[in-house]
């Protein structure tokens, strides 16, 4: 019994002994179980979360192939409707070196089983079949494009790649060699066409500036003008093309295709004209060109009474089609010389080079700044005439200069004007004159107009690029304090300070439109791919400034201006034109060069238009002249009126405003028909009609006439009646007129049977010069053909710079 016990109690034992092993071996198992799963649901967790986007990424570039597709750019107009920019469809060309490697294995075994079945093999499978089908595409893509094999292939081995750029917006020629190389060797996948568009000026060079240009090499976007300043609107948002591929890499059907379709950019609409734009950059390309101008210039063209700027021009100028090059020639003679330099390397010419691309694209309108000399000087006159302290009765005594201070600051009349009003002060240009105006006004008062006319700051313009000038112009303090009384005189005829030229144009605007300061503005509209108008730019009126009966009697004196003051190169027959020279020192380079300028008003009684026309650093014939080669005297009346003269019967030309004569002979008259009349019934016809006559022959009636029927020629002029007498028919060389006086002139084509009609300062003084004509020395016209001349006087000497003020010792 005792043992019996005893066994049983030994087999509880060895119960309780295997319980034991039995649970320390589930839970070591369960431990290295979960040990051992540890490092795998970590690697899960890893991949799932942690690494997901990059799984996500090469599952996606796995499965399918995905493609951008460029929005539509929008287009850009002038207020007419003309398009000044647009896009054009292209293709780009693109390889998927990851397709073409994939590719290379696909061609081979296709290869092989024609081989097998004696089934004639592509080039491309015969390449592939030698190892050498990277080297084959290479190959004839490069002789396509142009480039070198070694290039393509360097690009082909990113195989890691789907979509590498061979060459960006190709011909029409090379893509449609591209589509025929894809689809003799079946290159697809691997070789794409993808559509893209190319950026177009229809007018090449006309308002670069303001439009600006599309950089290819910073993803199509613009780079300056317009197109920079309005790059999201015009851009619109791209597309894309998702398609599915296969495990072996081809693309599956079309049915498997995603598209997300691109939205166009909008259109901008300019208030810029293109025809007033056209006749800007002529007038300063010929005023360049004839006063020997070594810097360029600018031009703007302002509607007064919205802010509106129908044309803005700037030279040096470049073509938007090719913006990097240069071909300006006084920027392309200057790189000419660094290039031809020996002391100049590789280095030197890039800057130069780039140094010049800055130059041509720049907007000087808007980024220059400068001392705007005698222009400013309407301002100055509103100001004053709103504030009382002158008026159309006050007088000033100008003996040729005026102390200030230390200084003595001369008139650009060193024996002085003498007694005057303040309609002649204006018209003379006299600066002892407006330094006593200013001196009236007192500083306090010229620098709140100074603030009010928005001379300090910007003027917001919508372009890129506006200068802040705040710290061009004196601060309050120095201004109003003990050394004010300097600045104050030389301010009041426009030296010392710098503001901008739009500026300068928008303050003269509010001077002659009322009063009223106008947000300038060059955007019109802009609007969708079907026309609606997405935002319309309605006139912005910033502030009144002066009084409609002060800008009524300031609108008055600066057609004194033109009416025989230092303007009078700008008057045109048939307008009244107002404005106002400018003559400024550019005296931050130390160099005695000049920009001169003028402000023209047109019509002056009621504003369609300001004009503002500069030229920067016309050549003197020898350094100190004051004097061009070519005989022109160095200033604003002198080159900038007589350039803005014509350029403003241009535009009202084009505007339709009729001309109003002060004395009807100026106006032109239709020739009537005189053949078959007496001469007695002839010759009064013609004096009916404002005409003088000349017979030639000995018979009753007039059997000829010279001009004939219909033809426009200026009132006063000589009809020739032939009585019998045969017409001369051969045709005669137009003489050069240039340099001569305007009846020697008018001699000159008389003798040819020719007609003059006169432009600009119409008297017949000994100081009028022709300096331009319609029709070139030389050219073989029909006798009775008018010729249009250009007269100058070349008396006007308007010349008031900062050099005319010296210290008193």
């Amino acid at each position: 019994m005792a043992q019996k016990e005893r066994k049983n109690s030994t087999g509880g034992a060895d119960r309780r002994q295997n319980r034991t092993i039995l649970g320390r071996t589930i839970f070591l198992m369960a431990v290295f179980g979960v040990l051992a799963f540890v490092p795998l649901l970590w690697k899960l967790w890893q991949i799932q979360i942690v690494d997901y986007r990059f799984y996500q990424e090469k599952a996606i570039s796995q499965q399918t192939r995905d493609m951008l597709v460029t929005a539509p750019r929008g287009t850009i107009y002038d207020s007419q409707g003309n398009i000044l920019a647009v896009s054009t469809d292209v293709y780009n060309v693109v390889i998927s070196p990851k397709d073409i490697l994939a590719a290379e294995e696909t061609k081979a075994e296709s290869g092989e089983k024609k081989a097998a079945k004696g089934d004639e093999l592509t080039d491309a499978e015969s390449a592939a079949m030698a190892g050498r089908y990277q080297e084959f595409v290479a190959e004839g893509l490069a002789e396509i494009l142009g480039v070198e094999t070694d290039t393509i292939l360097k690009r082909m081995e990113n195989t890691g790649s789907q979509y590498e750029v061979l060459q960006w917006r190709v011909d029409d020629d090379i893509s449609t060699a591209v589509r025929t190389f894809q689809e003799e060797n079946g290159l697809y996948p691997g070789v794409y066409l993808l559509p893209d568009t190319k950026r177009v000026y229809p007018y090449s060079s006309l308002a670069a500036q303001v439009i600006g240009w599309v950089n290819v090499n910073d993803g199509n976007r613009g780079a300056y003008g317009i197109e920079a300043k309005y790059e999201d609107l015009l851009a619109g948002e791209p597309g894309r093309v998702v398609t599915a591929k296969k495990n072996d890499g081809t693309e599956m059907l079309s049915s498997y295709e995603s598209y997300v379709d691109a939205q166009p950019g909008l259109n901008v609409q300019l208030t810029i004209d293109a025809t007033i734009q056209s006749y800007c950059e002529k007038a300063l390309a010929d005023g360049i060109t004839s006063y020997e101008v070594r810097n360029g210039g600018f031009c703007i063209v302002m509607n007064p009474k919205t802010g509106a700027i129908l044309a803005m021009a700037s030279s040096p100028n470049y073509d938007l089609n090719q913006p990097r090059s240069v071909t300006d020639p006084v920027l392309a003679a200057y790189l000419e010389k660094v290039k031809n330099d020996p002391s100049a390397n590789e280095d030197a010419y890039a800057e130069a080079l780039q140094e010049a691309q800055y130059t041509q694209w720049t907007n000087r309108v808007v980024t220059d700044t400068y001392e705007p000399g005698s222009t400013f000087k309407i301002m100055v006159l509103a100001a004053a005439l709103e504030e009382g302290v002158v008026n159309q009765n006050s007088h000033f005594y100008c003996p040729g200069y005026k102390i200030v201070a230390d200084r003595r600051i001369s008139c650009s009349k060193h024996e002085g004007h003498g007694d005057q009003t303040l309609a002649q002060a204006v018209a003379n240009s006299c600066n002892p004159a407006f330094i006593e105006i200013g001196q009236a006004l007192g500083a306090e008062k010229f620098y709140q107009y100074l603030l009010d006319f928005g001379i300090i700051g910007k003027t917001g313009i919508d372009i890129q690029g506006e200068a802040d000038n705040t710290n061009l112009v004196w601060t309050h303090d120095y201004f109003t304090g003990i050394y004010g009384e300097v600045s104050l005189a030389t301010a009041s005829f426009g030296q010392t300070f710098r503001l901008t030229p739009i500026q300068l144009i928008t303050a003269a605007s509010a001077a002659v439109n009322g009063g009223h300061l106008m947000q300038p503005y060059v955007v019109q509209a802009l609007t969708d791919q079907d026309g609606n108008v997405v935002e319309q730019t309605e006139p912005t009126e910033v502030r009144q400034v002066v009084s409609e009966s002060t800008s009524a009697m300031v609108r008055e004196m600066l057609y004194g201006v033109v009416n025989g003051g230092t303007g009078k190169n700008a008057n045109v027959e048939g307008y009244r034109i107002g404005g106002k020279t400018g003559t400024s020192e550019k005296r931050d380079e130390d160099t005695g060069d000049l920009i001169v300028s003028f402000l023209g008003v047109a019509p002056a009684d009621d504003p369609q238009i300001v004009v503002l026309i500069a030229f920067d650093s016309p050549t003197p014939v020898v350094p100190g002249s004051d004097y061009t080669s070519h005989g022109f005297y160095i200033s604003g009346g002198n080159m900038g009126a007589l350039s803005a003269g014509s350029l403003i019967a241009d535009i009202l030309d084009y505007l339709g405003v009729e001309k109003v004569y002060s004395d009807s002979s100026y106006a032109d008259v239709v020739v009537p028909n005189a053949v078959g009349l007496s001469q007695a019934d002839a010759i009064k016809l013609l004096q009916s009609k404002g005409l003088g006559y000349r017979v030639v022959g000995d018979g009753t009636a007039v059997t000829d006439q010279l001009p004939a029927q219909g033809v426009s020629i200026p009132g006063k002029s000589e009809v020739v009646l032939y009585l019998g007498a045969e017409k001369p028919t051969e045709q005669v060389s137009v003489p050069d007129l240039t340099r001569m006086t305007a009846s020697a002139a008018e001699q000159a084509l008389e003798k040819l049977g020719l007609y003059m009609r006169p432009i600009g300062v119409t008297d017949y003084s000994d100081t009028t010069i022709a300096t331009e004509q319609s029709i070139a020395a030389g050219t073989m016209v029909d006798p009775g053909t008018v010729v249009e001349v250009h007269f100058m006087d070349t008396a006007v000497q308007d010349y008031a710079a900062n050099g005319n003020i010296s210290n008193i010792h």
